[in-house]
C-alpha cells in the first residue's frame, strides 16, 4: 500500500438547525458531521433538489473537539432555505465543497459560491482560512440573534467559538435535475464525452506525458491522507469476511444504464446491464462487493434500491461509497477525480489490499491512484439486450478468485478477455 505522509485530523461540525431527523441519526467511529437547515419562508421547508429539513442526516459520529483549532462558521443561501457549517480554518474549499454536495445535491463541479470573494472563485486546495473574503461576506448568520428555541440557542453557541463567520449563496443545479435537457431526456456528466476523455494511465503514451504518476504525486499523497483520516469510518452494510477478495464496481454505465434508469417511464429493472444479479450471485462466495459512484449518498441509494441490489436474496452489498471521499488530481492538460482505494485498505489492511483488489469501471481515470487494480470495462449504454460484458466478467473474477493467483497487481487487466486460468 501507498506511504503516506502524516496529516492533521481536520474536524468538520454541520450544527443541527431543523427539527430532529424522526428515524434517528446513525453512528459510526470517526469525525463528527451533524446538520443545519434552516427555511427562509413557510413554503421552502425542502429545497428543489429534495432537501428535506426535517430528516437531513449524515452517518458520521461525534469526535472530541481539539481546543488547538480554529473554526469558521458558513451560512449559506440556498433554494430559500439557510445551510449552516463550521469547517476548520486547515480545511479546504474542495472539503466545504463536498460537503455542500451531500447536503444538496449539487456536484462540486457545478458549485458556485457566490459573494464569498470578490472576482474569481478560490481554488479548491486553497485552505479556507487563507482565503481573502469579501468584505459584505463577513458577518453573522442572519435570523440568528432573533431566533429563541432551542436548536439555534445551540447553534449560537456554536457560532460563538468561531473566528469568523461568513455569509454566502450557493448556485448549483442538483443531480436529479441537471440529468435532464431541455427536451426532457435524461444526460450525464458520463456520457460519450467522458469517454472520449479519458486517461488510461498505465499506456505508455500516458506515462511519456506525465511527469510524476498520480499515485506518486506528493500533493496527490496528501490528499489521500486527509481523506483516509477524515472518512475511512464509512458505514458498513455487511461486515467484511476475512479470506474474501474485494471487488468494487462503479455504477453510472458500469452496472446499469443510467439514462434509462431515470426515465420514468421505464423499470428501473430495464435499465440493468444484462447478467447484474447472475454475475454478483456467482462471485459472491469469493468477493466482498463495494459500489462506488461519483454521485451523492442520497442519489446512489435510490439508483441501488431501484435496481434491487440492497436487498438481493443471492448476494449482499457489504459497503457503498459516494463522491465524498474522491479527491482531483491534476494532469497536464485536465484536472479530474479519482476513486482511491487505499481508503478502504486502510481500514481493513488484515483483509484487503492490492493483491486481492478488483476495481471495475467504463472510465480508466478513476484509477488513477490504483491503475494496477483496474479493469476498464465497455459503458453499458442505451440498453442493448445483447450486451455480454457481465458473462465474460464473472469468467474472469472467478479465474482471479482460483486459488493459483496470488497478486492482482501482477495481471494485465486490460488483456482480461484473454486470461487464460481455471475457475475457483
Amino acid at each position: 500500500m501507498t506511504d503516506l505522509p502524516p496529516a492533521k485530523k481536520p474536524t468538520l461540525h454541520i450544527i443541527e438547525d431543523a427539527q430532529p431527523a424522526t428515524n434517528g441519526a446513525s453512528t459510526s467511529s470517526g469525525p463528527q458531521f451533524e446538520a443545519s437547515a434552516s427555511s427562509s419562508s413557510p413554503s421552502s421547508s425542502s429545497s428543489s433538489s429534495g432537501l428535506s429539513l426535517a430528516t437531513f442526516e449524515l452517518k458520521r459520529d461525534v469526535v472530541a473537539e481539539s481546543s488547538s483549532q480554529s473554526f469558521i462558521g458558513f451560512s449559506i443561501k440556498y433554494s430559500g432555505s439557510i445551510l449552516s457549517l463550521r469547517l476548520s480554518e486547515d480545511d479546504s474549499v474542495a472539503d466545504l465543497k463536498a460537503i455542500l454536495f451531500s447536503m444538496t445535491d449539487v456536484p462540486p463541479e457545478s458549485q458556485k459560491l457566490l459573494g464569498m470573494v470578490k472576482g474569481r472563485q478560490p481554488a479548491d486546495e486553497i485552505p479556507l482560512g487563507e482565503i481573502p473574503y469579501a468584505p459584505a461576506a463577513l458577518r453573522g448568520r442572519p435570523g440568528a440573534a432573533a431566533s429563541t428555541d432551542k436548536s439555534s440557542s445551540t447553534l449560537a453557541q456554536t457560532e460563538a467559538v468561531c473566528t469568523r463567520q461568513v455569509l454566502f449563496t450557493l448556485l448549483g443545479t442538483p443531480e436529479a435535475a441537471r440529468f435532464k435537457d431541455v427536451a426532457g431526456e435524461a444526460t450525464l456528466a458520463g456520457d460519450m464525452g467522458e469517454v472520449n476523455r479519458d486517461i488510461d494511465y498505465l499506456s505508455q503514451e500516458t506515462v511519456k506525458e506525465v511527469r510524476v504518476h498520480p499515485s506518486k504525486d506528493s500533493k496527490n499523497l496528501a490528499k489521500l491522507a486527509k481523506v483516509i483520516d477524515r472518512f475511512s469510518d464509512f458505514s458498513v452494510i455487511h461486515p467484511p469476511r476475512p479470506g474474501k477478495r474485494l471487488l468494487v464496481l462503479d455504477l453510472d454505465y458500469t452496472i446499469a444504464d443510467t439514462k434509462r434508469l431515470l426515465d420514468p417511464h421505464s423499470p428501473a429493472s430495464a435499465s440493468a446491464r444484462p447478467g447484474l444479479h447472475e454475475l454478483l450471485g456467482a462471485v459472491w462466495p469469493h468477493y466482498d462487493i463495494c459500489v462506488w459512484s461519483q454521485t451523492s449518498w442520497r442519489w446512489l441509494e435510490v439508483k441501488l434500491v431501484e435496481l434491487n441490489m440492497l436487498a438481493h436474496e443471492d448476494y449482499k452489498i457489504s459497503f457503498v461509497l459516494d463522491q465524498t471521499p474522491m479527491f482531483s488530481v491534476q494532469t497536464k492538460e485536465r484536472k479530474h477525480e479519482v476513486k482511491p482505494l487505499e481508503l478502504i485498505w486502510r481500514r481493513w489492511p488484515s483483509i484487503y489490499g492490492p493483491h486481492n483488489t478488483i476495481h471495475i469501471d467504463d472510465l480508466s481515470r478513476n484509477f488513477a491512484m490504483n491503475p494496477k487494480n483496474g479493469l476498464k470495462i465497455r459503458p453499458y449504454k442505451n440498453s442493448p439486450n445483447f450486451d455480454t460484458e457481465f458473462v465474460r466478467l464473472r469468467h474472469y473474477l472467478l479465474q482471479l478468485a482460483h486459488s493459483s493467483v496470488n497478486d492482482f497487481t501482477t495481471l494485465d487487466h486490460g488483456a482480461w478477455k484473454h486470461f487464460q486460468g481455471p475457475e475457483a
